[in-house]
């Protein structure tokens, strides 16, 4: 009988098949993701680096292939090979609840890009696990109030935008509250222009800002308010077009057209691009222009694409001219709407937090209990939003037609402004009444 023999293993040979079997189960291999990016390439879209020596890549798909087949959910299925995704830009595909099955691996995503997709509330249950998201676009899905609720354990997101879906504003600055509460302090949403709910964050900072920098802000404020005295019917030729002109018709003049657009006159502005208007009077939302120049800055759709962003003065000034009708000349605009006297007169914690406070300080000396003046009580909410006789003062989501707005921006030494004595309002002061009439001014 022979004797058994004895195998010994040579210990280098170990060691590598050890490190062999770590890296095939660690993940994609290079291979896989080679072929991962080129089928991505194969439909039209891109695999980006994100800076040097940042770790992680972009991805972006079309809504149609080269070959004009309209991307399906299944072919998302190729994210899983493409190694560490930080950033996926969706918007404009076919892309439904089932597709986004395939994201849930995605677990070092940061900015997920999903507007006017098909996703309803349904699909967002697939983005549970994505710990790691900052920034989410859902402009124009169907998305609903039940959704955000999928959304609640997102800790780390700062930016969401419900542009055009069925979330409501009461049940976002709900879902808003939530989140804070549990910690997140830099969380923003925005459900349109004049419609955005700010972080603790951003709110704190201002209210540092206008104890830090009273006198400062107070004399900028007063020479912005001097500048944009009729900011709020802007006339095209003297106000619009010189914005267009110094930061818009290098891409879209006489010599440039790109996409066909041209802002160098009134008539070719209204004419649009090649994919239509991109100006709807009277409609914010629908308006092409005014979406893309109130991008977070870095966004890659943002316009202008280089330089600094238009300023909030030059934005106001657009978003005036398109919501008054975006007309060639200048008109005279209509009373505001009075406020609703039996709407909820509950203080929000903004108002109780950030705004009250200067109300008290500045104005309850002859709007209080003791002396309200022309009837006017600045001392509750409850006065604030009954106003004076039967004019609101507050106009909820439009501070332009708010008269408490007007009076605390106008010039120093205007014999109008609030408050008539002392030094005016400093400029961070009157961007916290802003910012709070602009999210409802409760």
């Amino acid at each position: 009988m022979r004797p058994s023999r004895q195998v010994t293993m040579n210990p280098m040979r170990i060691a590598l098949s050890l490190s062999l079997s770590v890296l095939l189960s660690a993940g994609p291999s290079l291979g896989d993701e080679a072929a991962a990016k080129t089928k991505v390439e194969e439909f039209g879209g891109q695999v980006l680096g994100i800076a040097q020596n940042v770790e992680g890549v972009r991805v972006l798909l079309p809504p149609r292939t080269f070959e004009g087949r309209v991307l399906v959910d299944g072919d998302l299925g190729v994210l899983k090979d493409l190694g560490m995704v930080v950033e996926l830009d969706l918007k404009n595909t076919g892309i439904t609840d089932a597709g986004l099955e395939h994201l849930s691996g995605l677990t070092n995503l940061k900015r997920l890009h999903l507007e006017k997709t098909k996703i309803t509330d349904a699909g967002l249950e697939h983005m549970k696990g994505l710990g790691e998201l900052e920034y989410l676009n859902l402009y124009g899905t169907a998305v609903t109030d039940a959704g955000l609720e999928h959304l609640k354990g997102l800790g780390k997101l700062r930016n969401l935008y419900l542009w055009q879906t069925g979330v409501s504003f009461e049940a976002a600055q709900t879902f808003h509250q939530e989140l804070s509460a549990e910690g997140n302090e830099n969380l923003e949403i925005n459900l349109g222009w004049e419609k955005e709910i700010l972080s603790r964050a951003r709110l704190a900072a201002l209210k540092a800002q206008a104890a830090a920098n009273a006198p400062e802000a107070a004399e900028e404020g007063s020479e912005e308010s001097a500048q944009d005295g009729n900011a709020e019917d802007p006339d095209f030729a003297t106000r619009i077009l010189p914005i267009f002109q110094s930061r818009c018709t290098d891409c879209h003049g006489e010599e440039k057209q790109r996409a066909g657009l041209r802002l160098d006159t009134f008539e070719l502005v209204v004419k649009g691009s090649n994919e239509g208007a991109v100006v709807k009077a009277g409609d914010l939302i629908e308006s092409a222009l005014f979406q893309r120049i109130t991008l977070p800055a870095g966004d890659d759709d943002i316009m202008p694409p280089k330089g600094d962003p238009l300023s909030q003065e030059q934005i106001a000034l657009v978003k005036n001219w398109i919501a008054s009708g975006a007309k060639a000349k200048a008109e005279p605009r209509s009373e505001a709407p009075r406020v609703d006297e039996d709407a909820p007169v509950e203080p929000s914690s903004v108002f109780v937090e950030y705004v009250q406070p200067i109300f008290m300080e500045h104005c309850v000396e002859c709007h209080g209990e003791e002396k309200p003046k022309a009837g006017l009580r600045l001392d509750s909410l409850a006065g604030v939003l009954k106003g004076v006789e039967d004019e609101a003062v507050v106009v909820a989501g439009k501070p332009e037609e708010s008269t408490l707005y007007q009076r605390i921006t106008l010039p120093a030494g205007d014999d109008d402004i609030m408050p008539p004595k002392g030094d005016p309002l400093a400029k961070a002061q009157t961007d916290l009444i802003k910012l709070w009439i602009v999210s409802g001014g409760k």
